[in-house]
């Protein structure tokens, strides 16, 4: 992500004077018609609440952010998403200490504009395990220790194209949904090798598929170190692990937007209101940063995720052994998932500052402790002056694997799994700049 580093101009200037009076009087109404529709109606829609905000922004902008018009320059807020559904196939392979896999991903997106979008990922991943120790036995005991170091990288590609509405989609998913399964994969594979036979017995590879809207690339790491040592009697175990993940979007319109996994230290340190999830902030969090065609920074949001706090979660597991050979399990879960979507608008300047200073931190130094009082400073901005969405879905997931391993000098190994999991939207609010959590009518499943 290149450097912020540049004149931002057009900032909006001060418009207007209002008095105290006036202003208080403002607020004092604005409040009533906020209860009052929010009691008649339980909530209200995209198009009132941004309209609300512009409107307060516009007329008295004492306490709104610079450049605060910006934020709802729309008449409706985005759409929220009602339904998730992802089907992913995973193939791993395992030869000594080198571990290899790849996946197929299909992933259907159902907005409350009636939009589908349907993404097809590919993954690949490579990684393996060392580790060195030694001990001996004393009594009932032992004295030494090891360590061992397991090492990934995995990447992923995937397209994502949108239609008007279900019918479309489905039609689409019919015709090319094969291609995010293992098997789809390698009979494409298998066609195009034989290319000149397999044409003349008439069997060809599936259909080219169309141009996306969106082109998806993801990149990670993950390193695990854990020991073992002891001085008799029973052994001290420690465990640490880091992770990096970087991914990218690019639109046809060549908006891009780019991704970034905060780990849960930096996750933690944002401070967000996020009391619906279960024990608050324990897991990592993505930060996002959409730049428009032109290449400048339009919007920051920061997404959270986990478990509802008060939500039934279950889970029931089956497993089932097949000889010596292999094994096999299944299981699945439901319960209720929250997410956070808070979001800053990039076109004032305030907001940009505090967001360079975190990209900058990032890219210099991700372990400094000022890149946690950025982050602090970050947070609060988003509490203060962004725009938080809150999303409530049930849950609805099930997996299933195979597995196997051989040892003859060199153990070799496989894998297959399969997961599916839906998400159906139960409850969603809003709260803009200046206004307290409000329902979202518009975004109420149908």
């Amino acid at each position: 992500m290149r450097r912020w580093r540049r004149t931002w101009s057009g900032l909006l200037g001060t418009r207007g004077q209002a008095s105290g009076e006036y202003v208080a009087l403002l607020a004092v109404v604005a409040v009533m018609v906020v209860a009052a529709v929010a009691l008649s109606s339980g909530g209200v829609g995209g198009r009132v609440l941004a309209g609300m905000r512009r409107g307060l922004c516009t007329l008295a902008p004492v306490g709104c952010p610079a450049g605060s018009s910006a934020v709802a320059d729309a008449d409706t807020l985005a759409p929220c998403d009602l339904e998730r559904d992802a089907h992913e196939e995973e193939l791993s392979e395992t030869i000594a200490s080198l571990r290899l896999g790849a996946s197929g991903r299909l992933t259907a997106v159902r907005a409350s504009d009636g939009r589908v979008t349907v993404t097809l990922t590919d993954g690949s991943s490579v990684g393996g395990e060392v580790g060195a120790g030694a001990s001996v036995g004393v009594g009932s005991g032992q004295v030494g220790g090891g360590l061992k170091a397991d090492l990934g990288v995995s990447w992923s590609s995937g397209r994502s194209w949108t239609f008007p509405d279900a019918a479309a989609a489905q039609r689409f998913v019919a015709r090319y949904g094969d291609k995010a399964t293992i098997g789809g994969k390698l009979v494409d594979e298998v066609r195009s090798a034989c290319s000149l036979l397999c044409d003349a017995l008439g069997w060809r590879p599936h259909a080219e598929l169309p141009p996306p809207d969106v082109e998806h690339v993801e990149g990670g790491a993950l390193a695990t170190l854990g020991g073992a040592f002891g001085l008799g009697g029973q052994p001290v175990t420690v465990k640490a692990s880091a992770s990096a993940v970087l991914g990218r979007d690019r639109a046809r319109d060549g908006a891009t937007t780019w991704f970034l996994r905060l780990g849960s230290t930096l996750t933690a340190q944002l401070d967000l209101p996020v009391a619906e999830l279960h024990g608050g902030v324990e897991g990592d969090g993505v930060l996002a940063v959409a730049l428009d065609a032109d290449g400048e920074p339009s919007r920051l949001t920061v997404t959270l995720a986990g478990e509802a706090s008060g939500g039934v979660t279950g889970r029931a597991e089956k497993e089932a052994e097949a000889g010596h050979r292999g094994t096999g399990s299944a299981h699945e879960s439901r319960g209720e998932v929250v997410e956070v979507d808070a979001t800053l608008d990039l076109h004032d300047a305030a907001n940009r500052a505090v967001a360079t200073a975190v990209i900058d931190g990032l890219r210099e130094d991700p372990l400094s402790s000022a890149l946690l009082s950025r982050t602090g400073a970050l947070g609060a901005r988003l509490v203060t002056a962004g725009q938080l969405d809150v999303r409530r879905y049930a849950l609805d997931g099930s997996a299933s694997e195979l597995s196997g391993k051989l040892a003859a000098g060199i153990t070799v190994g496989g894998g297959f799994a399969r997961t599916s999991r839906g998400l159906r939207l139960l409850d969603a609010t809003t709260r803009l700049p200046g206004l307290p959590f409000l329902p979202r009518d518009d975004c109420r499943a149908t």
